[in-house]
């Protein structure tokens, strides 16, 4: 026990000597593990324990940054891969735009190719090129509609064509418009002969896609596959234009005539540029 005024004793303190001591040992273990490590493989197979040891350590620390750099560059690719995709699906879809308008263009000179082949067959007639607006496939008025009337000098009675053959005649127009009555509306009715052998008689619309060739006796030398085209007669259609194809002949016994059932030449159904004639030597009727 302390007295007052005594001083307090350092239980841990060491002496100068004890000081030198402990570095003299230090210095000469540091010395010899040195050699040790020089001269021997001691060190060595210590560091490869310790590296081996620590080498998962070091993996699983690298670990998170590696999924993190993975994850990354996923997404990365694949952001690339959906903006490359949609540029090539745009520049697909701009491609196949413009082969249908090359493909429509290529259709387009071929109709008017078709029906500016056609004009060799005109002398006299007024040709004009016409659009179809309008088609009416009601069994009972067959007809369509152009994009030129009257203000184009379009006018009654005026034959219609394709590059095919005869469509119709114009029964009215406006000043913008005219409609042209179909060959095979029901009261739709031309003056025709057989190609082959001359054969006259009146092609009649049936309302049905078809029409039919009246007046032909029964001792005619009608085939199918005939050609029908127009005579000339009456002075509406321009004569020597095709028109029909015999498709069916019926010999009825209680008549005298053969019944006979035509298929049009003209594109009724698709054309959608035609030509309008009329006689140049005349002015066309307007309604």
């Amino acid at each position: 026990m302390l007295h007052a005024g005594e001083p307090a004793i350092n239980l841990n303190a060491t002496s100068p000597q004890q000081d030198g001591l402990q570095f003299i040992i230090a210095f000469v273990l540091a010395i010899v593990l040195m050699a040790a490590d020089h001269y021997g493989q001691i060190l060595g197979n210590v560091r490869s324990v310790l590296l081996t040891t620590l080498n998962p350590i070091e993996q699983a620390a690298t670990f998170p940054k590696q999924v993190y750099n993975l994850i990354t560059t996923d997404f990365t690719s694949m952001d690339e891969l959906k903006l490359e995709n949609r540029k090539l699906k745009t520049e697909i879809l701009l491609l196949k735009a413009k082969m249908q308008q090359h493909t429509n263009m290529e259709l387009e000179i071929a109709r008017l190719e078709g029906l500016l082949g056609t004009t060799g067959k005109m002398d006299n007639e007024r040709v004009q090129i016409a659009t179809v607006t309008f088609f009416s496939s009601n069994p009972l008025s067959q007809f369509i509609t152009l994009d030129k009337g009257q203000l184009d000098k379009v006018g009654l009675r005026q034959v219609v064509i394709d590059e095919q053959g005869i469509m119709g005649q114009i029964i009215n127009s406006t000043p913008t418009t005219s409609r042209v009555l179909l060959i095979t509306d029901p009261d739709h009715q031309m003056p025709v002969r057989i190609q082959r052998t001359g054969q006259r008689g009146i092609l009649a619309g049936t309302g049905h896609d078809a029409v039919s060739l009246t007046f032909i006796p029964k001792n005619s030398a009608v085939e199918v596959g005939d050609l029908i085209e127009s005579s000339g007669l009456g002075n509406v259609f321009p004569a020597g234009y095709p028109v029909a194809r015999i498709t069916k002949i019926n010999n009825l016994e209680a008549e005298p005539y053969l019944e006979i059932i035509a298929t049009p030449v003209a594109q009724l159904r698709e054309a959608q540029k035609v030509l309008v004639l009329s006689n140049a030597a005349e002015e066309p009727e307007i309604d």
